[in-house]
């Protein structure tokens, strides 16, 4: 699993994690220490960090098996098996953890058959275990929930919705790059409407790789278009061409496999431009952060250029002020062009990987 990625999950799986550990404290509070009927006794801090690592398990266990296990799934489907899974989990997690309190407490003198007739008297048939249950269900939908709209909105997004950051517009200086297929028509004339579908959606998941790799951000998805954005950073315009680099050599590797399987191989152009756009969530019924400004519409423009050129990358001028050109690309000036929409002409470069 690729650094980058392995990282997001363990960020999403600690903040997870410490909700679970807050609400073990909440439940502790208004129901264990008032009416406790369970056969041991615990207090509040073992409480909180037992209930926070049974969270961890099993947030672990959705993000990094249950979740890829059953992407195919509908949503109603997938949230059915996971409950039952972690339901499952939960059990044999609750039976461990009791097993090491029973031998911790009773050393040489432990006996198996109490214990089990223990387990099941003394927690499992206990008014506090059942609501213990129920509460772990629905801390673990509100997990898988969270989860599904960080995969909706994308890194860091979610912590955007909760802040209201972009409930008013935001002005901001960002890098975009528009990547789309060529010849998509006619390869999809060609493929038909479902075997192309397979085909973008299985494009679309290799170049997630290198988009997280670069740290770059989905904006959207557009028929057989991508939108990245990045903030504006000299970093940060370099971690965007690592992107198309990464992106356009990771399809060479697997150009023979995309060829056995669809016919074809999805080669693809992209314009760059950078600029200030306004930011801020649209809609009612389905919220959307939306980009707005010169700066969008350009780079859409810049990426039509490609193919009038005859290349696969081109960059504008704005993209390339104060930066110096990296090792490994061979970044040349193509001169002005007329962009549709815009009044003055706009100096772009194109660009090869060496």
């Amino acid at each position: 699993m690729p650094r980058r990625l392995l990282f997001l999950h363990l960020r999403s799986l600690a903040m997870i994690s410490l909700i679970w550990v807050i609400f073990g404290v909440v439940f502790f509070e208004n129901l264990v220490r008032n009416c406790n009927d369970l056969g041991v006794r615990v207090n509040l801090y073992q409480f909180a960090v037992v209930f926070g690592l049974i969270g961890a398990l099993i947030t672990g266990t959705i993000i990094f098996y249950l979740k890829p296990a059953f992407s195919h799934h509908a949503v109603w489907k997938a949230s059915i098996y996971k409950l039952l899974f972690t339901l499952v989990l939960f059990l044999v997690i609750t039976f461990g953890l009791l097993l090491l309190y029973y031998l911790f407490l009773y050393k040489k003198h432990f006996q198996f058959g109490h214990f089990l007739d223990s387990f099941f008297s003394k927690i499992m048939k206990t008014r506090t275990f059942v609501i213990f249950i129920l509460d772990m269900a629905l801390m673990t939908v509100m997990s898988i929930c969270i989860l599904e709209v960080k995969d909706k909105y994308g890194p860091g997004m979610f912590w955007s919705m909760l802040t209201g950051e972009y409930n008013k517009p935001v002005v901001e200086n960002r890098i975009f790059i528009f990547l789309d297929i060529n010849e998509a028509t006619s390869i999809a004339e060609t493929l038909g409407h479902e075997r192309y579908f397979r085909m973008l959606r299985r494009f679309f998941a290799d170049i997630t790789m290198p988009v997280l790799a670069s740290e770059g951000e989905i904006y959207q998805y557009v028929g057989d278009e991508v939108v990245l954005t990045w903030p504006n950073t000299p970093e940060n315009k370099l971690r965007s061409l690592r992107f198309l680099r990464y992106a356009y050599f990771l399809m060479e590797r697997k150009s023979a496999e995309y060829e056995q399987r669809f016919g074809y191989v999805p080669r693809f152009k992209a314009g760059v431009h950078v600029g200030e756009v306004t930011a801020g969530f649209v809609g009612v019924v389905k919220r959307e952060l939306l980009y707005t400004g010169d700066t969008v519409n350009t780079t859409a423009r810049i990426r039509s250029v490609c193919h009038d050129v005859n290349e696969s990358f081109v960059l504008s001028g704005d993209f390339m002020k104060d930066f110096e050109r990296p090792h490994g690309y061979r970044i040349k000036a193509i001169g002005r062009v007329e962009l549709k929409g815009k009044v003055e002409w706009v100096k772009v470069y194109s660009m090869r990987f060496e």
